[in-house]
């Protein structure tokens, strides 16, 4: 009778669900937590969340460009790519507007030119907070000698590469400063690549200029990433 009775007691229990099934231990061992509070999209949504610029009074962006460090490699006509990544970030969003300011204290975007370090990448973007007020820092280093070696070499080949692989990282450089986080299509600007961006997608870019001039009247920027700041900056 007992056996019998222990029999039902554990079909009523596989019934009600209590026994251990297979993804059980699986919730507790994840490194992320319970996989059932787990987004897809989490992290990118939260780190485009966390940070985001604010126009000025005017409704503009205002940016400041740093004098060069000395050694950083930097060309009197990098600043043009500056000029133009900000350019085209602002025609993707009507109503997003960016300022070129002498005064580094008065801009919400400062552009440094650094010499190359060993534990740093060709650019990063340092967000600050002065009184409340969000900013940023893009840090570029343009030392083309720095590239990595199959890049290095396409630039001795062809100089106008130095110019896509800069450009390229001022335009996923502004997007981080305009809230965007990490995007995983390799198409899209905001892609980190793997273990950096690599030769390929540079050269994807390269194919549709013919010369300098032509940077600012290509469309670098993917369907996603104009999505992704359209969300973040609503028409005005």
């Amino acid at each position: 009778m007992d056996t019998r009775l222990r029999a039902l007691i554990a079909v009523a229990l596989v019934g009600l669900g209590v026994q251990a099934g297979p993804k059980g231990p699986a919730l507790h061992a994840s490194p992320n937590g319970p996989a059932p509070q787990a987004a897809p999209e989490g992290p990118a949504l939260h780190a485009e969340d966390r940070f985001k610029l604010t126009p000025d009074a005017s409704g503009e962006i205002p940016y400041f460009i740093a004098a060069a460090a000395n050694k950083s490699g930097y060309r009197s006509s990098d600043d043009d790519l500056v000029v133009w990544a900000l350019e085209e970030w602002a025609r993707s969003v009507n109503g997003l507007r960016f300022r070129r300011v002498e005064d580094a204290p008065a801009a919400r975007i400062r552009v440094e030119w650094l010499p190359w370090a060993e534990d740093a990448a060709l650019g990063r973007m340092e967000p600050s907070s002065d009184e409340g007020r969000a900013g940023a820092s893009l840090i570029i280093r343009p030392d083309e000698n720095r590239f990595r070696p199959t890049v290095r070499r396409r630039v001795k080949e062809d100089p106008l590469m130095r110019d896509v692989v800069l450009y390229y990282v001022c335009l996923h450089e502004v997007g981080h400063a305009l809230g965007l986080s990490h995007s995983d299509n390799a198409r899209d600007i905001m892609w980190p690549g793997a273990n950096g961006v690599t030769l390929p997608i540079y050269d994807r870019y390269r194919h549709h200029l013919m010369t300098r001039d032509d940077i600012p009247r290509v469309a670098w920027l993917s369907h996603d990433d104009i999505a992704r700041v359209k969300a973040l900056w609503p028409s005005r």
